[in-house]
């Protein structure tokens, strides 16, 4: 190992302590972004993570104000304009902790466990954040760093990065870049197993109501001749997918990207096999395309969920009307405007003369999918190979990251994938937690990431 990695390295073991101490300071706030009685702690999260970055030298440290929440930004460029320049992306903001009575300890008040830190926050995304941030922090107090850093952590992520494009547009010359760096993707399987994301599901999210009588009619009055908005809408619900688990929208699967082989055995060495995800998710059996692994249904192939439904009341009543939230995860090439023009016409051909009917599209956006073979995800692959022993493995995730497509789409860059945090760290659930040997093993990863970039 070169001395230049020795110093760092060093620096990331006798600071450990502070750094976990310090994660448990910031997991304290509860910056809630969606609900605006939290907008004090929003605000003394993003003073926090300025005075953090501050205190490593970063040149220059400002917040930025949005409609909703700020966005904390910093910039080290004494790598010289020759350097490459990498834009690491974070954000600060949580999701509600409900229901409390599910947490073995506050959701606020940051415990370990067995090796894990509980708190909301501790693995999306407050611990990965700051393993960036600490990786930089123990090259920049022991060597010279011949590359450029930026920061950009946001305050809306958990509500759909709603002012994040605007601030791109208004700053594209400020945040002009290589690549980003994100480490709120996907995650690890185990903790002996280091993964790098390339492919993120997009969506298209719709509402749809089904309106029957005018008001709530009584089922004796009127049952057998006034039909239940719920099992108009139950059917059109069942019959989205046929027997098989594909779903029946005319040329919903026509940009589908096919699996290639290579593709398909990089997949194949993930570990979510029937076993682990019943495991895991605590289901008696899995259900989808049998023609595709468990793996490659999660992130290479478009799905439809209903994951809200509205109707009825505790009463002998034919109800007024029945509502769905009903939600597609997209693939790469497919469009959400593609998806509304065909989910429409399904309801048109489909919906029974008894009923009317209103569907609204909440939103979307296209999924992404990066070259495993770029200079930096292969830096990444190194990284991660050296700090764990193990080759990481590729994987598609099925979820969907909008700050990615943004930086993408306005900014021009791909984003290298990654993160430390485990599939049963439990973010969004009650009992969040962060497996600290795991969290420390990141750090020394992105340290090995940065040095592999310098020297490229």
């Amino acid at each position: 190992m070169s001395q230049s990695l020795m110093q760092p390295l060093a620096y990331l073991e006798e600071h450990y302590d502070r750094f976990q101490e310090e994660l448990i300071e910031l997991l304290r706030i509860p910056s809630i972004s969606h609900d605006l009685t939290y907008k004090e702690d929003m605000d003394k999260a993003a003073n926090w993570l300025a005075d953090k970055l501050r205190s490593l030298g970063i040149n220059k440290v400002e917040i930025f104000p949005t409609p909703g929440h700020s966005i904390v930004y910093g910039e080290w460029l004494n790598g010289g304009v020759s350097a490459p320049t990498v834009l690491i992306y974070g954000h600060y903001d949580v999701q509600s902790p409900e229901p409390l009575e599910d947490w073995k300890s506050p959701p606020f008040d940051p415990g370990i466990r067995d090796k894990n830190l509980y708190a909301r926050g501790a693995s999306d995304m407050k611990g990965q954040t700051m393993a960036a941030v600490n990786a930089v922090e123990a090259i920049l107090k022991t060597e010279n760093f011949p590359i450029n850093i930026k920061f950009l952590i946001e305050g809306e992520e958990e509500i759909g990065s709603k002012h994040l494009n605007d601030f791109l547009v208004q700053h594209r010359e400020k945040l002009a870049c290589d690549f980003s760096l994100n480490t709120d993707a996907g995650g690890m399987p185990d903790a002996g197993t280091p993964s790098i994301c390339y492919s993120l599901r997009g969506g298209a999210v719709f509402l749809l109501q089904i309106f029957g009588p005018s008001q709530d009619v009584h089922s004796g009055e009127y049952g057998g001749v006034v039909q239940n908005p719920i099992h108009v809408l139950s059917k059109l619900i069942t019959d989205l997918h046929d027997d098989y688990g594909h779903i029946t929208l005319a040329g919903f699967y026509d940009k589908v990207r096919k699996i290639e082989d290579e593709e398909r055995a990089e997949l194949a060495r993930l570990p979510f096999d029937d076993v682990f995800l019943r495991k895991h998710s605590g289901v008696p059996a899995l259900w989808g395309e049998p023609e595709y692994t468990p793996a490659e249904r999660i992130g290479a192939r478009p799905t439809m969920d209903v994951v809200q439904f509205e109707a009825g009341q505790p009463k002998s009543a034919i109800p007024a009307k029945a509502t769905a939230r009903v939600s597609f995860r997209l693939v790469p090439d497919q469009d959400p405007a593609d998806v509304d023009k065909q989910f429409r016409q399904y309801l048109e051909i489909h919906m029974p003369p008894t009923v009317r009917w209103d569907l609204e599209f909440r939103g979307g956006g296209r999924g992404i999918i990066t070259d495993r073979k770029a200079p930096e995800v292969l830096a990444m692959k190194d990284a991660l190979q050296t700090a764990f022993g193990k080759d990481p493995i590729f994987q598609r995730v099925g979820g969907g990251i909008g700050a990615v497509l943004m930086l993408k789409q306005t900014l021009g860059i791909d984003s290298v994938l990654t993160g430390f945090s485990l599939y049963d760290d439990n973010f969004h659930g009650p009992n969040e937690k962060l497996h600290l040997p795991t969290w420390k093993k990141g750090m020394a990863a992105l340290v090995y990431f940065f040095h592999n970039l310098m020297n490229k």
